[in-house]
């Protein structure tokens, strides 16, 4: 069914009215289809997109562009097996197309089915090997499968290819931080910024890396940097207190995960990380009230409740760490790790009572 939506910008309200005029009148032409799907999706209005391009594939269940355009809509909306199957159709009409395949190689990326991914990526590579993003695509299929040599391969053909995009730079950057190369990593991330100066995260990133390489300098200026011109980046305050932390500036670093919270009181990774700090340096009970409050803001979040737990072990609370391990296996029922845990605290717990522990007792 071909709508309509009011609030679409005045310069495309007549188009609009005259194309779905002349669908009205004459529903053979398909040239009028394809201009109203093409205002809607400028106007991302995607579902109206879609249901011109359907109504159009029951005239013409053959439209190459519809058929496309269709994957792409369902990819937009996160439906990737609709997008796999629309663009799988438009493929079976015979059109080789590099784009065609990467887009369906993406979409099966998502399904994490790599071997339909790296296929159709293939496809595409043999229609034109120069293709960086088909590269970095396939680059990103192996990192998903934690397979780093293989991801740097293709990552450092797609920077090759097209030096100018500092996305390739990141790509490889990050995939190097994941196999301990923190130096290479931070050059390539310089090289990023040179060319994206007023990208925050490539900043970000950079500062990781040269905090991951012990360059502590280089890597404060950076956080800093950051901060100074976005006060409000709750991610930047947490990574600069987790790079404090190992800089052994406790205090600061505590004070940067505070920053966070103010920043954000109801998101849980500020409160969670600042609790592991707190543990760390032996002071459980200021643990104990930020676990407390990230399970008051995720009630089924079985990562708090097992460090609760563990705290709780460490005050010697055997009664309240049995609770909360408890929590945590019936959230997470099929974690045997937590339900080992669960035992073995039980079987000291009921120990302890044996043998009239007073700290323990009812």
């Amino acid at each position: 069914m071909i709508g309509y939506n009011e609030n679409m910008k005045n310069d495309n309200k007549k188009n609009i009215q005259d194309l779905i005029k002349r669908i009205v009148d004459n529903p053979s032409n398909s040239n009028d289809y394809l201009e109203l799907a093409k205002i809607y999706f400028s106007e991302n209005e995607f579902d109206l997109a879609a249901n011109v391009y359907e109504s159009l594939l029951n005239i013409e269940p053959q439209n190459y562009i519809a058929l496309t355009n269709l994957g792409t809509i369902s990819f937009i909306k996160f439906d990737f097996s609709k997008a796999v199957n629309y663009y799988s159709r438009a493929i079976n009409l015979g059109v080789e197309n590099l784009s065609l395949y990467f887009n369906l190689g993406n979409a099966f990326a998502e399904l994490g089915e790599f071997k339909q991914a790296m296929s159709n990526y293939i496809k595409a590579l043999n229609i034109d090997k120069n293709y960086s993003p088909v590269y970095s695509a396939i680059g990103m299929l192996y990192q998903d499968q934690c397979s780093y040599d293989e991801a740097i391969i293709y990552y450092e053909k797609a920077l090759k290819l097209e030096k100018n995009n500092a996305d390739n730079y990141v790509n490889l950057a990050l995939v190097l931080m994941k196999t301990g190369r923190y130096g290479n990593a931070a050059e390539l991330l310089e090289d990023a910024m040179k060319l994206a100066p007023d990208n925050s995260s490539y900043t970000l990133h950079c500062a990781n890396a040269y905090s991951a390489d012990k360059n502590y300098n280089k890597a404060n200026k950076l956080y800093e940097s950051v901060l100074s011109g976005e006060s409000g980046n709750y991610q930047a305050y947490i990574c600069y207190a987790i790079s404090l932390y190992d800089q052994g500036q406790i205090d600061n670093s505590i004070e940067k995960y505070n920053s966070a919270i103010l920043i954000n009181p109801n998101k849980t990774s500020a409160y969670m990380l600042l609790g592991n700090l707190y543990c760390s340096e032996s002071k459980y009970e200021e643990a104990v009230l930020l676990y407390k409050k990230v399970i008051e803001l995720q009630p089924s979040n079985a990562n708090a409740y097992t460090l609760l737990g563990n705290t709780y072990v460490m005050l010697k609370d055997l009664r309240s760490a049995v609770a909360s391990y408890k929590q945590a296996v019936d959230i997470d029922v099929d974690n045997d790790e937590i339900k080992l845990i669960y035992i073995e605290i039980i079987q000291e717990f009921i120990k302890s009572r044996d043998f009239g522990d007073g700290s323990n007792a009812a």
